[in-house]
């Protein structure tokens, strides 16, 4: 009779997770893999910019007490005491609200991106750097529509010709560059753009029409804001242009670079126009 042998089966061992390969050709077992983002990527996204924006904030923040003491509502930027005010006006006024609820939007918006929260923070001084070559060019801008408005009118100097440079005896001029840059950025770039944005998509407007719409609408409503409320600016032709052209500048920038780099680049542009009193 036959001896039977009982053989049991062996099943095979699951395919263990995907991971780099060895030089021999071999996959880790265990170890996930990661493709680093570029630089270009990586800026656009909400944790990186707030790594950039945070320092700034801060500094204006303390800044402002510092300098301001008791009335420190005084030494506020315009962006910044008109979301105070509007807060106050609903009986919300804790001088760190505006920060946290700016802080809060940014981490909101990584998570709601489901995008990788890692990035190299070699990246942050490289968005300096691109921020004030881009503060540079929008200095040029503001000089070529100088110019233009002196060739209109050809018996006037060119207004940044007659510009003196700021008295640099304070440093209440140099936080209210770090205020402007950070908190009209967050007002007319990263909130209202999105805004303006939905509201026309909303009408059935074409993407692309949408976008440019939402950009110089932004821009539009940025530069009337510095001739509006009291104190307001007076109203001149060339900084009402300019202020709109500068408007769709950052925009732009925050449309494709990101909203670090739009804070970035309005915080340089103002240091080197209102405080180092630079017009090329």
């Amino acid at each position: 009779m036959p001896r039977i042998v009982w053989r049991h089966k062996v099943e095979p061992a699951s395919n263990p997770p995907p991971g780099p390969a060895r030089p021999d050709g071999k996959v880790v077992a265990g170890e996930a893999r990661h493709q680093p983002l570029s630089y270009w990527a990586s800026t656009r996204r909400p944790l990186p910019s707030l790594s950039l924006v945070l320092p700034i904030m801060l500094a204006y923040e303390l800044g402002v007490l510092w300098q301001g003491g008791a009335s420190a509502a005084s030494v506020r930027t315009g962006a910044d005491a008109w979301m105070r005010h509007i807060l106050a006006s609903l009986g919300l006024v804790d001088q760190w609200l505006p920060p946290l609820a700016l802080v809060v939007i940014l981490l909101g918006w990584q998570v709601a991106s489901s995008r990788d929260w890692r990035f190299s923070p070699s990246i942050l001084p490289v968005m300096l750097l691109e921020s004030c070559v881009l503060a540079v060019a929008l200095v040029g801008v503001s000089r070529l529509i100088d110019l233009g408005f002196s060739v209109l009118d050809r018996n006037a100097l060119p207004v940044l010709s007659v510009v003196s440079p700021p008295a640099r005896t304070s440093l209440t001029p140099l936080i209210g560059c770090l205020g402007a840059g950070v908190y009209e950025e967050a007002l007319f770039r990263l909130v209202l753009i999105p805004i303006l944005f939905a509201l026309l998509r909303l009408l059935q407007t074409p993407q692309v029409l949408a976008s440019a719409l939402a950009v110089t609408g932004s821009a539009l409503l940025f530069s009337l804001a510095h001739h509006a409320g009291t104190p307001g600016e007076a109203f001149t032709w060339f900084v009402f242009v300019f202020r709109w052209m500068a408007g769709v500048f950052f925009a732009w920038v925050f449309v494709i670079r990101g909203f670090g780099i739009a804070v970035g680049t309005h915080t340089a542009y103002d240091i080197f126009v209102g405080w180092v009193g630079w017009h090329l």
